[in-house]
């Protein structure tokens, strides 16, 4: 029986975490799991969360996006440096 690859961060750091796991817990799509691109929906996830919560801190929306895209930005570029 074939188990397939994980691709979730945690998993790319060697714990012992499933695609399924983030899909579930974050309400993804299953077709991104055993895929790198639970990472991009995981970091699209993080990113909404993001903008709500500098927006209740009293941020502008303008500038809470901005904020949330500068780490999403860099999250994603760690990311694809552990995919390599």
């Amino acid at each position: 029986m074939s188990v397939a690859k994980s691709f979730n961060t945690l998993a790319l750091q060697g714990l012992d975490f499933d695609d399924m796991e983030f899909v579930q817990q974050f309400n993804l799509d299953p077709k991104v799991a055993y895929t790198p691109e639970i990472n991009m929906a995981m970091l699209d996830h993080v990113y909404q969360k993001q903008v709500n919560h500098l927006m209740a801190k009293g941020m502008s929306r303008d500038k809470a996006s901005v904020e949330a895209g500068r780490r999403r930005a860099k999250s994603r570029k760690e990311i694809m440096q552990m995919i390599k």
